[in-house]
């Protein structure tokens, strides 16, 4: 009876080996790969999101060129210091947001990294533990079969 709880436990290790690797292998490959397509597919709407702002400060700044032209030079003046102020404004934050996504982009890659390498090394320490409970198997087996073969012999030579 104890032999077949060991039976058991050797099943249940050697499933719980393949459930690992296989684990191992989609964690690796695809959610690594879909997790940097969702990441750059959402930097790529910042960064539309960024150039719509940008062009939307540009269609009012030559508004206000405009508006400023009919009204005088003054009016133009200050029209013109808006529209630098507020294209400065723009690309400072087109560049923090690059900045962003850049770093964003670096997490998510070495997010990656980390569980592959840890679902590897788990993967590994998995296998090795099945090695060593196959080879403590292997010699239990050897051992009770030369317990039986010195029992068949006392027993013929009787």
């Amino acid at each position: 009876m104890n032999d077949n709880n060991s039976s058991g436990k050797g099943w249940a290790l050697g499933f719980g080996l393949l459930a690992g690797i296989a684990v191992g292998y989609y964690l690796n490959s695809n959610e690594g790969r879909t997790m940097q397509r969702k990441a750059r597919a959402q930097f790529d709407e910042y960064g539309n999101q960024i150039n719509d702002y940008t062009q939307q400060v540009s269609t009012k700044a030559n508004q206000f060129v405009d508006t400023a032209k009919t009204k005088g030079q003054e009016y133009l003046d200050q029209a013109k210091a808006k529209t630098n102020d507020l294209t400065t404004q723009a690309k400072a934050k087109l560049e923090e947001g690059k900045q962003w996504a850049s770093t964003q982009a670096d997490a998510v890659k070495q997010n990656v990294e980390q569980k592959a390498h840890a679902a590897g090394e788990s993967a590994k320490s998995t296998a090795s533990e099945a090695e060593s409970s196959f080879n403590r198997g292997v010699n239990k087996a050897e051992r009770k079969m030369d317990e039986n073969r010195e029992k068949i012999d006392r027993t013929t030579k009787s």
